[in-house]
């Protein structure tokens, strides 16, 4: 359930778009715009029509501001506030069951994943291999370049070991924020997430997994950006215990 949230959105004709791409955000007014700017671009060449639901997760800053001027600009950009900051996996969440595409794509407002990757994992849902496409940091493809920190890989490697290990099999990096989904996929999964913190993306494949939903894996270009909102220790201690509670609400019945 969407508590305390907003709504805004441009007055447009009412028709259903193809992808949505969700973009969670919390304070992100130096980062945003060049992100908007480029799936825009992006999208301007394209045939597809799209909606982009921006959900600002309490921000303090003019996050708010600088998307409420697109929507006045005519662009198929919707705004999304939550009153208070709830967390990653709660903004991800609001904005899924907000929107409307027949694809749903959620990303980072960092773009640390370019949007063009969007192709790469369409491809697999298009192909009918997939209901899910995930990009991947750790997947080999000497068609992608990733560029992150040494103790990011190291850490990332540790977390994602403990995740196979004890929630997700098969899967090599569970984190990267740029996962595909189809509409119905979303429409089963999204309601059923407990975790609005950043091991929401564990308790999402979990889901797919006990529902039955192919999940793809697909080797993506990425870039560590800076300003990253991520603590690698602080944060990798409350996923893990976030894949705990994983666990805990699979027994208590919480994903019937």
């Amino acid at each position: 359930m969407v508590l305390d949230a907003t709504c805004y959105e441009p007055s447009l004709e009412k028709t259903l778009p193809e992808i949505s791409i969700i973009i969670p955000a919390y304070n992100e007014e130096s980062r945003l715009p060049t992100y908007l700017d480029s799936i825009l671009n992006y999208f301007s060449e394209k045939t597809d029509s799209y909606e982009i639901v921006v959900v600002d997760d309490g921000s303090t800053d003019s996050t708010s501001a600088i998307v409420a001027r697109y929507t006045e600009q005519g662009h198929t950009i919707k705004l999304i506030k939550l009153q208070q900051n709830q967390g990653k996996g709660r903004a991800v969440n609001t904005g899924m069951l907000h929107a409307s595409g027949k694809l749903r794509l959620f990303a980072d407002a960092d773009g640390a994943t370019p949007i063009a990757e969007l192709e790469r994992l369409k491809k697999f849902i298009d192909d009918g291999v997939a209901d899910v496409a995930i990009a991947s940091r750790a997947l080999k493809d000497y068609s992608c370049t990733i560029k992150a920190h040494l103790h990011r890989k190291i850490i990332g490697t540790i977390f994602n070991f403990i995740v196979r290990l004890l929630a997700v099999r098969g899967i090599h990096d569970t984190q990267c924020g740029f996962k595909l989904f189809t509409e119905e996929a979303a429409k089963t999964i999204f309601p059923l997430q407990q975790i609005s913190g950043f091991g929401f993306d564990v308790e999402l494949i979990f889901i797919c997994h006990l529902k039955g939903y192919q999940v793809i894996e697909v080797p993506v270009n990425w870039s560590d950006i800076p300003k990253t909102k991520v603590r690698l220790f602080r944060d990798s201690c409350k996923m893990l215990f976030d894949v705990i509670n994983i666990r805990m609400n699979y027994f208590r019945g919480k994903y019937e």
